[in-house]
């Protein structure tokens, strides 16, 4: 296992330069790290007893010229951080990688906190290897994933920016969320900017459903219409006295019953025809398109229910989207 370089992918110029500095912090920031390792426990008595035995003469260097300005060392080394953090700044600025210019610092919060020289501030420095290292590798300049550090630097990086910005998103929809539920501008907004500027595709795309469902649902339920209206025909004759005495007559009543059944079974059956044809034909199609928009307009703003609806169903689907957001998915690539 070893690290791959793929300096074929660089190009010549700013691509160079980068490289070349990201690598020159990454060592610098290395030997940083190194020295602050070692002068902590350099600060261990016995650790100094093993030095003055050992290696005198490197125990009376370091105690004299190194432990001794340790803070100014440290300074040092912090000036050309903060000088790196500027011009980094300035080409994000130059280039808008974010929305606004003051956004660096806070994104790379971690590199400006490394830089305090006190304390347990200075081992955030740490990330700032593993920000280099990352950005390489997202670059394709450098590839660590066939070792065991790149593959753990690499897979915790990401646990902890999805989860990071799972939460982020997570907030934003429950502000969401809380702005539907009192009625804040946000329903407004979505009427005014989403629902608006579509009504014209709405009300075709309903119109044509309309239509579909109509033409479908009547060569399904045709002849189930015809026996419905022959039964209805049969229930008025019956019910009426005018029926019961037309079925009174002689040979002619039952006859003249039959023929105003089967009048009226296929009256009715050409009226839905001609009404079928009529709502699924695309010259009457604008009519069609009126009335929906008539029927928009008529319930724009005027009834609660349908407020309350949209509400409910805005609501639900961002518990989906939260649901969904909160599903841990580094949980389920399983471990390295």
């Amino acid at each position: 296992m070893s690290v791959h370089f793929h300096l074929k992918k660089l190009r010549p110029g700013l691509d160079t330069l980068g490289f070349l500095i990201d690598v020159l912090m990454i060592l610098l920031v290395v030997v940083n790290l190194s020295l602050i390792l070692f002068d902590w426990v350099y600060r261990v008595e016995t650790v100094q007893e093993l030095l003055r035995a050992w290696v005198p003469g490197f125990f009376t260097f370091y105690k004299e010229q190194v432990h001794a300005n340790f803070f100014e060392i440290d300074l040092a080394f912090v000036t050309v951080y903060l000088t790196e953090f500027v011009i980094r700044w300035a080409v994000a600025i130059a280039r808008g990688t974010y929305h606004r210019w003051f956004f660096y610092p806070f994104v790379h919060w971690y590199d400006l906190l490394g830089c305090i020289p006190v304390g347990s501030f200075r081992w955030l420095r740490i990330l700032r290897v593993v920000s280099l290292m990352f950005r390489l590798q997202k670059m394709g300049v450098v590839d660590f994933r066939d070792t065991y550090i790149g593959r753990s630097v690499i897979k915790y990086y990401r646990i902890l920016v999805e989860e990071v910005s799972d939460r982020v998103v997570i907030n934003v929809l429950e502000g969401a969320q809380r702005e539907i539920r009192t009625g804040g501008p946000m329903m407004h907004r979505i009427e005014r900017d989403v629902l608006a500027p579509r009504r014209e595709q709405l009300v075709d795309y309903l119109a044509g459903r309309i239509a579909d469902a109509t033409r479908r649902g009547h060569d399904q339920y045709r002849d189930r219409l015809s026996e419905y209206l022959v039964y209805l025909t049969d229930e008025a004759v019956h019910r009426t006295a005018a029926g019961r005495r037309l079925a009174a007559i002689p040979v002619a009543g039952p006859r003249a019953i039959d023929l105003l059944g089967d009048t009226v079974r296929d009256g009715g059956s050409a009226l839905v025809e001609q009404l079928v044809e009529d709502v699924s034909s695309p010259a009457n199609r604008p009519r069609l398109d009126a009335l929906i928009d008539d029927l928009l307009s008529a319930s724009h703003g005027g009834t609660e229910q349908l407020n309350e609806m949209v509400k409910q169903t805005l609501l639900e689907i961002l518990d989906h989207v939260k649901a969904q957001v909160a599903v841990q998915h580094w949980k389920e690539e399983g471990p390295e």
